[in-house]
Formats: structure tokens, sequence, C-alpha cells
């Protein structure tokens, strides 16, 4: 688990790294800006909660689940993890979620976080990963097709989301030879 510098497309550097315990707060105002947008995550707000976030950081332990964050400056500017499968059929599954600050899209963070967790999930055995996105999220699933995830299925008007059904998208890639 090293940290790396990236050059993104439009010569933006950023530092992607495991996410550390003191990224608690750092963290919750980076997936709060994407929550706020309403269109690309599950869930509209995480609540502010120090404790609760250095809590839900500490079960990330590098070997069943990890996370990466970038860094610019001294803000996160995007995220990326993956929680493996906790029952014995699973075990071989690793889900993963991504989440990038607007003025962050486009420049080839989303490509540096999939090979990163891709090459994290296949060092340590996993077989599959999968992902569930919003069928309006288009540059999104350009990005995972793009590594050669497929559809797996569809939950018709699962999501509402501005007044507005949505379906969501179950995609899985293999990983084993």
């Amino acid at each position: 688990m090293r940290a790396e510098e990236v050059r993104l497309r439009d010569g933006r550097t950023v530092t992607i790294r495991p996410a550390e315990i003191d990224d608690a707060a750092a963290l919750l105002e980076n997936i709060n800006l994407v929550c706020a947008e309403e269109i690309f995550l599950m869930m509209d707000q995480v609540p502010y909660d120090l404790d609760r976030e250095r809590e839900w950081l500490s079960g990330f332990d590098g070997e069943r689940s990890a996370l990466f964050v970038a860094i610019h400056g001294e803000a996160i500017v995007g995220q990326v993890d993956c929680r493996g499968g906790e029952w014995p059929k699973l075990r071989h599954v690793g889900l993963v979620g991504i989440a990038i600050r607007d003025g962050w899209r486009e420049a080839g963070l989303g490509t540096a976080f999939m090979s990163r967790i891709l090459e994290w999930m296949r060092a340590r055995g996993f077989k599959k990963a999968d992902l569930s996105v919003f069928a309006t999220n288009e540059r999104a699933r350009r990005l995972y097709k793009s590594f050669g995830f497929e559809i797996e299925g569809v939950q018709k008007r699962q999501m509402l989301i501005r007044g507005e059904y949505v379906d969501e998208i179950r995609m899985g890639l293999w990983l084993a030879n």
C-alpha cells in the first residue's frame, strides 16, 4: 500500500495514497461535496461526526478492504474504496465505490483510481470486482466499461433523484485468469 504522485491529463498532480485516520475531516468534506450534487451517490450526506468517521476509517484493514484518497495540496479531491465480501460464498468479490469532487472529473483521476483499486484487488486474490452506478451517470459507466466491466443487471426505476426515477445498473469485472 504505497503513495504515488499521478499527473492528470490537465497537468495537475495528485498524490494517491491509502487513507489515514487523520484524513477523517477531509474525507467528510469530500464525500459531502459529492453528496450535495445529489446525482452520483446513494446517500444525500454523511453526518459530520469525526469520531464516527475515524471508526469507519479504522475498518479498512488493507487486506480485505482498502480506501485510497487523492490529495492535492491539503485537500482530498477524490476517494476509491473496496470492501471484500464478508460471507464465505462472497469472499472472492470486492465491492468498489468512487467519489470524485467536482472540478476533478474528466482529468484522468477516475482512471487512476480504477487502476489502483483493481491492482490492489488482484494482489489480494479477489476474483471479481462489483459496483453499482446510476444509469444517468454516463461518465462513470464509460470509465467502468473501459476497464472491461460488464452490465450484470438493471434495477428499473430503483432510485428517485430530483423527482425522477432512475435505473440502478450493476456491473462486474472478472479478475481471475
